[in-house]
């Protein structure tokens, strides 16, 4: 089976697509937005972050960061401190329960994964795994920023 890379774009689309509609709904069950699952476990993998710095790294303004910070803060999941190299700023970090949320989404995502590529054989898997990074690599390119 031959295909053009239009048709490759299409099905990358697509799995995409697939791939994050189940995550979405999954991590809905549970009470977890994309926009909360996305901050925090950025948030987690850069501790000490000013919101600035964080509305940087997930390609969203300061403006709709502030309300998710807020809310994430209200639930008892991040705690802002004051950053002492500017009267201005916070630095964010996750509480203990923050922390058992990341345990709580990194569950999920196993398990949204293992669910998703259920149907797949191992070696099927390994095969997707390495033309995907193959596809990566090759987005790496001048002009392309890494995911």
């Amino acid at each position: 089976m031959s295909s053009g890379a239009t048709e490759l774009g299409e099905l990358l689309v697509a799995a995409y697509r697939a791939f994050t509609q189940q995550g979405r709904t999954r991590f809905g069950e549970h009470g977890l937005s994309p926009a909360r699952v996305r901050l925090l476990t950025t948030l987690h993998h850069r501790p000490g972050s000013r919101m600035r710095d964080l509305a940087d790294v997930l390609g969203v303004s300061g403006r709709a960061i502030t309300p998710l910070v807020d809310a994430l803060e209200s639930d008892g999941l991040i705690t802002r401190k004051p950053d002492p190299g500017d009267r201005r700023a916070f630095r964010l970090t996750l509480t203990d329960t923050g922390l058992g949320a990341i345990d709580q989404i990194a569950r999920l995502q196993q398990q949204i994964s293992e669910d998703i590529f259920s149907g797949m054989s191992a070696e099927d898997r390994s095969d997707l795994a390495r033309l995907l990074q193959a596809f990566l690599d090759t987005t790496h390119g001048p002009g392309c920023a890494p995911v």
